[in-house]
């Protein structure tokens, strides 16, 4: 059985991205940031402080016109 690798997107060791530590069958984290990952379900979100970031970035980037025509993407905070 092969062993799978995760890395975390945000941290960089070396010259690669970060490998992430395996919590449980279904999700890694990583050491360095707190990132998580569920490769069985890419959607769920990230509590982690890089991931909040990225989505509140990403909220203000949003036009209402496009929050109003897309009703499954988060509102602006």
């Amino acid at each position: 059985m092969s062993e799978e690798i995760v890395r975390c997107p945000y941290c960089v060791q070396d010259t690669e991205f970060r490998l992430m530590l395996r919590r449980s069958t279904k999700w890694f984290v990583c050491p360095g940031c707190g990132h998580t990952a569920t490769p069985e379900d890419p959607y769920k979100k990230c509590p982690c402080t890089k991931c909040c970031a990225m989505t509140r970035l990403a909220n203000r980037c949003r036009t209402s016109e496009e929050l109003r025509n897309r009703p499954d993407l988060p509102a602006r905070f």
